[in-house]
């Protein structure tokens, strides 16, 4: 028998099983939520894989679930003519420690990049988040809105994660038990990261084979899979309905990217929050996928290039 047919079997077994999925996730419920992370831990000696190009006001990207700093590849050298362009990998994706603990939570992520926005004394500070990364750039704001104000100045917000939604089916599938582990380790790391960016990209003809190459390069790493699955389970806080409330206080200057055709993160999240963050505006993408950084970054930069360079110079954010 074929390593290509057990494979091919294998795959067509995980597919049945994800389409007959019925509420089949189990989601960490054990997870803190949102008061038991508010006070500051300095604790934690984890540090995450960062690299910095470029001089200027600091600009920190932040990646989405399964991914890491090699997302932002196209838009780095662009913002880098003016900005400090500063890439982090979340704990337990690209460069960065993955331990096999249970604190992959939005919460524990956002307090790792704010430890390293403290130790690096980033100050005039503008965050960048995309999708789960999104969450985490919330998170992070609202951390130093209420410990270290005078820090950040912007924040953009790029088809995020913001408050409780129907989970994506591969979402589902990797919180599912038995199933979840059984496809992460069984399948080929390509197919996986394939699969998973045929549902990011709106036309798959655009998804470059150095992508997949590198994401399944990231996914071989030892204890890449387990934060996967860990994060998976972890990746909707329970208390996120509570913890939203929060997003009403930050006044600072915001830009919300969506794309219309998002099937990952639907637009009316992104709605949501235009309608919850007092400082935001909305810009809406048509023909693009859950990534624009990635699809079409030629669509993104020169809005994100306009916002970063009226906050630079003091200029108000157009109301909406």
């Amino acid at each position: 028998m074929s390593h290509h047919f057990v494979t091919k079997t294998i795959a067509i077994m995980c597919v049945a099983a994800a389409l007959s999925l019925s509420g089949c996730a189990v989601m960490d419920k054990n997870t803190p939520g949102w008061a038991q992370y508010r006070m500051p831990d300095r604790s934690h000696a984890l540090r995450l894989a960062s690299s910095s190009a470029g001089a200027g006001e600091p600009v920190l990207l932040i990646h989405g679930f399964g991914a890491s700093s090699y997302s932002w590849r196209h838009i780095i050298e662009p913002l880098a003519q003016k900005y400090r362009v500063i890439t982090i990998d979340l704990k337990g994706f690209g460069d960065s420690p993955k331990p096999r603990d249970e604190a992959y939570s939005v919460y524990e992520q956002a307090r790792l990049v704010r430890d390293f926005i403290l130790e690096n004394n980033l100050k005039d500070l503008h965050i960048v988040g995309h999708s789960y990364g999104g969450g985490v750039a919330l998170a992070v704001s609202i951390y130093l809105s209420t410990s270290n104000p005078a820090l950040q100045k912007s924040l953009v917000l790029i088809d995020s994660i913001a408050y409780p939604q129907e989970l994506p089916d591969f979402i589902k599938i990797l919180a599912t038990p038995i199933l979840g582990p059984l496809a992460t380790h069984a399948l080929p790391d390509r197919l996986q990261v394939k699969n998973l960016l045929q549902k990011v990209y709106f036309n798959d003809d655009l998804i470059p084979q150095d992508a997949i190459d590198h994401y399944a390069a990231d996914l071989g790493k030892p204890d890449a899979k387990y934060a996967l699955l860990t994060t998976a389970r972890q990746i909707m806080p329970t208390d996120l309905q509570a913890f939203a409330d929060n997003y009403a206080s930050l006044t600072i200057p915001a830009l919300i990217i969506w794309s219309r055709d998002d099937d990952i993160v639907p637009l009316v999240i992104g709605q949501r929050l235009n309608e919850h963050l007092p400082n935001s505006r909305l810009v809406i993408m048509s023909g693009v996928g859950h990534a624009v950084q990635e699809e079409k970054p030629s669509l993104l930069l020169p809005h994100l290039q306009h916002f970063l360079n009226n906050q630079t110079q003091h200029h108000p954010t157009p109301g909406r």
